[in-house]
């Protein structure tokens, strides 16, 4: 969708704060297939190179990956300007759509991989979000002292521990409820299945509720499950305010994040850090050696259980239930201790700032930041 104030012009440019922004176009539809997020990501890769040229020459240039595509505009602009480019790889394109489902052309496949190794050899530096990707980049031959990892984070002031028997839960019928949510994309690598079926296991306890909020390809899908499930413990709601965010995720007895084995080398869902900003337990659904259950398990902030593993859902479900409020409490305080101390938005600011003058005047930066 083309939002509210915006008019996705060929060329726009405003100042915000004292900032120059140049925002270019990209081909925006509804639609949710494959081929229009590949004119949507293609469109914007090709769109900002003009777009840079347009800002005109910085001291560095940061780009971000999805859409792998645009780390070849990046590219191009730093050979035009002879400046240090960094490389910001949020997911492992193209492995992570693929291990979606969301791409199958094997040609296409094999291009992207092609332009992923290029791009990994020609870029000055490479920021990540997890050791997992560090590690797989150095397996392919990157040399470790190109690359850093600066996590996603969340932003504690905005994102903080609030009443939980709030507006949100009222609106909803989840007063004196046990709530399970997921708040976010509910896409390919979502995994959610599995909480669906646990959800039919656990409609015997009325006191619980799983909470979707949020849309995405799957959710279509998922509906259609919880229907012939016939879920009375199960809600569906789509996105809302970004501004009642917070009362959202405080309103969960439980914050859900899930991630399927094929996707676990290639991500870490940045929800996780959202809902330790709010000071609520994770119930992480992942792959035991990923990085997220890992996370998990480091910062004691929640419980960490393998995809598939029905029964032992269930059961840590039901044992965060009836674990006594101090040891709920002692998982959202470690998760809340845990992102102010390492992932908060003050914190990978001042990692963004060293990195920025570190590649600029020495054109790298220390394997970790």
């Amino acid at each position: 969708a083309v939002y509210p104030g915006y008019q996705n012009r060929l060329m726009s440019t405003e100042r915000l704060a004292g900032v120059k922004v140049v925002r270019s176009w990209s081909y925006i539809s509804a639609k949710k297939s494959f081929w229009s997020r590949i004119l949507n990501f293609g469109t914007f890769s090709l769109t900002a190179l003009f777009g840079g040229l347009v800002a005109g020459k910085p001291d560095v240039l940061f780009n971000f990956s999805p859409p792998l595509p645009l780390g070849f505009s990046a590219w191009l602009l730093s050979r035009l300007w002879g400046i240090p480019w960094i490389f910001r790889v949020e997911d492992l394109y193209p492995r992570a759509a693929v291990a979606a489902g969301i791409l199958k052309n094997r040609t296409l496949i094999r291009w992207l991989e092609g332009l992923e190794t290029f791009l990994y050899r020609r870029a000055t530096h490479i920021s990540l979000i997890s050791a997992s990707l560090r590690d797989d980049l150095i397996n392919r031959g990157v040399p470790a002292a190109k690359l850093s990892i600066t996590p996603v984070w969340a932003d504690p002031d905005q994102i903080r521990p609030l009443e939980k028997e709030n507006s949100f839960r009222k609106e909803n019928g989840l007063r004196n409820k046990f709530v399970v949510l997921y708040a976010g994309n509910l896409g390919l690598t979502s995994d959610l299945e599995d909480i669906l079926l646990v959800a039919d296991v656990l409609r015997r306890d009325p006191a619980i509720r799983f909470v979707f909020v949020g849309d995405g390809v799957k959710k279509g899908e998922l509906q259609g499950l919880a229907a012939r499930l016939a879920l009375a413990n199960v809600l569906f709601l789509p996105y809302q305010p970004r501004e009642r965010y917070p009362e959202i995720l405080a309103a969960a007895d439980v914050g859900l994040v899930t991630l399927n084995a094929s996707s676990a080398g290639s991500s870490l869902p940045s929800k996780v850090f959202n809902i330790m900003a709010s000071g609520r337990p994770v119930l992480a659904v992942a792959p035991l050696q990923s990085d997220l259950a890992g996370l998990v398990r480091r910062f004691a902030c929640g419980i960490a259980v393998a995809p598939g593993k029905l029964e032992q859902l269930e059961q840590a479900i039901q044992d965060l239930k009836t674990r006594p409020a101090p040891g709920m409490d002692c998982f959202g305080s470690n998760g809340r201790k845990a992102l102010i101390a390492h992932f908060s938005r003050p914190h990978m600011i001042r990692q963004f700032e060293s990195l920025f003058e570190e590649t600029t005047l020495h054109g790298h930066q220390p394997a970790d930041a």
